[in-house]
């Protein structure tokens, strides 16, 4: 067969052809065609190869948009340019799954500890990073004035497993005669004192460091503790620390008992004293508010124990039956908390709380309270603190116990085998009538402990902040406090915790001569000066022309230096009870001033006279005798640094465009130009904030008054029904007072001065 060719020659085609050779020499063509096709020979991306109808704007990112037969040349690609291949992020549904979830939760807690509601708190709280810890600081809505309605006429709930707690255990005398070196018996009860050591109360003192000297001991923080009953010669003391210190104390007491902590069980060589941390053991709720002992009341159900009950744990036998069944009738029978002596520990034995829910959640009130005659007042007299809590082996029962659930009328006590949640919600859906009390079959026996806090004694707000203190087992820390939810308790953070300790009138619950109080307001320092230099010049207070000294800041020691007249390098608040007494007589007329070392400070408390609220950073200034107090005003001051400011801006904005013309000149030469020093941004920031806000030099002669002291906390004191001032004075201005308990305050951001009357906290 004759053809035609290209070049118009006739050329002769085969008449026939060998198939098999024919398509094996086809079949290297195919092969060799699709591998130059999967192959990137050229510059393409993999994503570039497609037709322009199916390219995606997201293709480079997100691979499962390619077709599968280009993801791994976009893989390979990717490796190639040095950048790893940007996976998905797994689905929602992937991530609820409760394994992944666990997991997920368990990375987020490496830096900071979590609480047990943490997941609660989170879905309703502003959550902060502090000491530590993850904590709720107030609530999302706004429940100011109703969280202080909760402490005054309901009840308010508070989570305080934040606060650690540390266990001594030993002989009594090594024990007291150690604690003795930390402790001050002038400022009140310490550890020994007859009325905690029986274990029937609870006490709060200052920690003191045992380096320093008696005349200046430089104080750790307050403590709350309370002993067992003492039952042998060894006893157990638990000491509970707040976070901001509590590594301070813990190695405080390690160092006291000689503690070796290579050893597992933290015991010292000499006495046979173990010290132990329980801060994953133990969880502590607050309940405040007159409505607390209604709450305990519904949310807790004593069981009644006998003979009769199969498979009660170990640490239930005959005697300690007897010793349960009382305290549990103790608790039945608390409807006035007017007959409870102050401080009381009270150690109860409950069932599973979850049983008991309301249908919705309901306010608890007590029906019948009975009067005082109507109450055994004995009965809480005795003493009702034991409790299987102190006991290190049973502890760990309650904690890690897996018991049976077969068979009636059976009880459980441990964490592991709890019912779930789940198993909750099924019983109460299968339950004829809702709302009824689910039935018994399977509760579980919890021992806690409950402490009585009898509130302020004073006769302005007497009662106020009395409530109860619930210590858990930490793994029931999440029912216990749902139960409390459902009952009617309004839950608070620790905006709260501030604002309960304001109303009663407490000035600090970090004092400013601790370390962890020096740090909390250096801390406070900080975030009001950032807020303050992040608005604009002109919309920034002139302090200078105010002729405020420290607006952001307590300068306590430049304060007593100014009016000791010599250096001062220490200070420290005067805690001596007797002494404070003396000094509100002083005030009040008729006595002397007592004679106070030079770099103490007094704690006060501050009422204005008229209109006017208190704010921190407050100036505390003298008033002189006969002196009208509605027309004193501050006079605008100049400031001499407007003029260095000005210069320093006009020559920091000359630097600025210089370097700009330099950068553009470097571009258009095509040349590196030199990045951006950072140090001159820095040092002209530095500079800049030197001149706003400048290092004080006198605080007492600051202004045309003499100024004695700060206000650290001022608001409106809804107890009092006026504004409120709580803050710190100079010992040795005290003598300067001639107008006694008078003085005059000033804001930082005003001129005028307000008559106030001035009283001192004696706590």
């Amino acid at each position: 067969m004759d053809s035609t060719g290209p070049s118009g020659r006739q050329v002769s085609l085969p008449s026939a052809i060998n198939l098999s050779t024919f398509t094996a020499a086809r079949m290297k063509e195919i092969k060799a065609m699709r591998k130059a096709l999967s192959e990137n020979a050229g510059t393409k991306m993999a994503f570039q190869k497609l037709p322009k109808h199916m390219r995606r704007r997201a293709m480079s990112h997100v691979v499962k948009r390619l077709p599968r037969r280009l993801r791994e040349i976009h893989f390979n690609q990717m490796k190639k340019s040095g950048l790893p291949p940007k996976t998905s992020k797994l689905s929602r549904k992937h991530r609820r799954r409760p394994l992944n979830l666990k997991c997920e939760y368990s990375r987020r807690q490496r830096r900071v500890k979590w609480l047990d509601t943490h997941i609660w708190h989170a879905k309703r709280f502003h959550m902060v990073e502090k000491w530590g810890f993850k904590l709720p600081k107030q609530p999302c809505d706004k429940s100011f004035r109703a969280c202080y309605r909760a402490t005054t006429q309901h009840c308010l709930v508070q989570d305080l497993s934040y606060i650690r707690c540390i266990e001594i255990a030993g002989a009594y005398p090594s024990i007291i005669s150690k604690l003795a070196k930390v402790t001050d018996s002038k400022i009140g009860l310490t550890f020994s004192a007859t009325c905690f050591c029986e274990g029937k109360k609870f006490g709060t003192l200052t920690i003191f460091d045992p380096d320093c000297t008696n005349s200046m001991r430089k104080a750790i923080g307050e403590v709350d503790f309370f002993w067992d009953q003492p039952k042998s010669e060894k006893r157990t003391l638990w000491v509970f620390v707040h976070p901001a210190y509590y590594a301070r104390i813990l190695e405080l007491f390690v160092g006291l008992f000689e503690i070796d902590l290579s050893l597992e069980e933290n015991v010292n060589k000499s006495g046979g004293v173990i010290v132990k941390e329980l801060q994953y053991d133990l969880g502590k709720f607050r309940l405040t508010g007159p409505l607390s002992t209604a709450i305990l009341k519904h949310a807790l159900r004593t069981p009644i124990l006998n003979e009769n009950c199969k498979n009660l744990p170990p640490w239930i036998n005959s005697e300690s039956m007897d010793i349960f069944n009382e305290q549990n009738q103790a608790f039945a029978d608390l409807t006035n908390v007017n007959c409870l002596p102050p401080n009381m520990v009270l150690a109860v034995v409950v069932q599973d709380p979850r049983m008991v829910w309301p249908q919705k959640r309901t306010k608890a009130t007590l029906d019948d309270i009975q009067t005082l005659e109507d109450i055994d007042i004995e009965t809480f007299q005795k003493n009702l603190s034991f409790s299987p809590l102190l006991v290190d082996s049973f502890r760990n029962f309650v904690q890690y116990f897996k018991g049976e659930t077969d068979g009636a009328n059976k009880y459980l006590i441990d964490g592991a085998s709890k019912m779930s949640n789940a198993q909750i919600v099924e019983m109460r859906k299968s339950s004829l009538v809702p709302g009824l009390e689910l039935p018994g079959e399977q509760q579980s026996v919890i021992p806690i402990i409950l402490l009585w806090r009898v509130g302020n004694r004073t006769s302005n707000n007497n009662g106020y902040g009395s409530g109860w203190d619930v210590i858990v087992p930490s793994v029931w820390s999440q029912a216990f406090f749902m139960s409390f939810v459902m009952w009617g308790g309004r839950v608070g953070g620790l905006r709260e915790t501030e604002s309960i300790a304001f109303e009663k009138s407490q000035c600090d619950l970090l004092y400013p001569d601790t370390t962890a109080g020096e740090q909390e307001e250096h801390v406070l320092t900080d975030t009001y000066r950032d807020t303050f230099f992040r608005l604009p010049p002109n919309k920034r207070t002139n302090f200078n022309k105010f002729a405020i000294a420290s607006p952001f800041s307590f300068n306590w020691k430049l304060l007593i230096s100014d009016w000791s007249g010599q250096h001062c390098s220490t200070f420290f608040v005067l805690r001596d009870r007797l002494v404070l007494k003396e000094i509100q007589k002083f005030l009040t007329g008729g006595v002397a001033a007592p004679l106070l070392p030079d770099n103490c400070l007094i704690p006060v408390k501050l009422l204005t006279e008229k209109k006017g609220v208190c704010s921190r950073f407050g100036l505390i200034c003298t008033i002189e005798e006969g002196t009208s107090r509605d027309e004193i005003v501050e006079p605008m001051h100049k400031d001499l640094l407007a003029q260095k400011r000005k210069a320093l801006r006009q020559e920091h904005k000359s630097l600025l465009q210089k370097l700009r013309r330099r950068r553009k000149r470097c571009r258009k030469l095509k040349k590196p130009s030199s990045p951006t020093d950072i140090d001159i941004l820095t040092t002209y920031r530095h500079k800049m904030r030197s001149l706003w806000l400048p290092e004080p030099k006198t605080i007492r002669y600051s202004c045309i008054r003499p100024v004695i002291g700060f206000i650290k906390h001022g608001a409106f004191s809804f107890t009092f029904g006026q504004s409120k001032g709580l803050g710190y004075i100079a010992g040795s201005a005290l003598t300067s007072l001639t107008a006694k308990n008078k003085v005059l305050i000033r804001n930082p951001n005003s001129q005028k001065y307000k008559a106030a009357v001035l009283d001192i906290v004696v706590e």
